[in-house]
């Protein structure tokens, strides 16, 4: 039996084309577009001014001790990036068809090209972020600096999700009704417009079920309020993270055998 070639080793073997498909997908995505990819930023930034209209006039209720100009994107941040690649991910192979059934490469990059535009996307937006917290004078620590392994556990859940989801969608197109349907409920299940920190203790163990639970929290924590991350809690999430991703690729790989046949 061959095993499948380990995922980086892939995407370095076909480099080339994994960046012809990124720019693929990033420019039709900002064809004909007259804001181009300032698309990137109106999106968190048009739910930030939602949220904070609702909970600073609508309910007048205020949800942490930081402006929620910066509570709201802080969390919308990693949710844009999360939401945008499962959704660009999940039809990738199917809208490729023609390309699976008559040549082969690592069927992996097209799943992941979407997921690549999805963190330029991301990248953009970020800078704003920085901008914000400039503008309200917030307090840059060594802390802050963890934001960036929670970034990287965030995108090897975003790859594992995208992988097992595009590859299910082939044999399965129910995949991408429910798929808008799961988000729906992942949203309300993550801290973006809430903190963790007022919820009960008996909703908060099944909200830390949910990965992004711990890294939107901590990322929040770490920029806005300087403080660090709980190093057990952080092996934790990186162990089920990674375990998790072990299962994505291996359910990917099994399903990728009979894929031009099926598609």
């Amino acid at each position: 039996m061959k095993f499948k070639e380990p995922l980086l080793k892939n995407l370095y073997n076909y480099r080339y084309l994994f960046i012809v498909f990124i720019w693929r997908e990033f420019t039709i995505r900002y064809r004909q577009s007259v804001l181009g990819v300032l698309w990137a930023v109106l999106q968190p930034l048009s739910m930030m001014i939602l949220f904070t209209f609702i909970f600073s006039v609508v309910l007048k209720y205020k949800v942490s001790g930081y402006p929620h100009v910066l509570f709201f994107y802080a969390g919308i941040l990693p949710w844009t990036f999360f939401s945008s690649s499962i959704n660009s991910s999940i039809s990738s192979l199917v809208n490729h068809r023609n390309l699976i059934t008559k040549i082969y490469f690592p069927r992996e990059i097209l799943p992941l090209s979407g997921v690549a535009v999805a963190f330029v996307d991301f990248c953009i937006a970020f800078t704003i972020y920085l901008l914000l917290m400039f503008l309200f004078r917030i307090t840059f620590t060594p802390r802050f600096f963890w934001f960036f392994p929670l970034l990287l556990i965030l995108i090897v859940f975003i790859v594992s999700l995208s992988l097992m989801f595009s590859a299910l969608n082939v044999y399965y197109r129910d995949v991408k009704l429910l798929s808008g349907f799961l988000l729906q409920l992942w949203f309300f299940a993550t801290p973006v417009f809430y903190s963790v920190d007022k919820v009960s203790m008996k909703w908060k163990l099944i909200l830390f079920l949910n990965p992004l639970t711990f890294i939107v929290e901590n990322m929040r924590r770490v920029t806005l309020e300087g403080r660090g991350i709980v190093l057990w809690q952080l092996a934790f999430e990186l162990v089920v993270v990674s375990l998790f991703y072990v299962i994505c690729s291996r359910i990917f790989a099994r399903l990728e055998r009979k894929m031009a046949d099926v598609i």
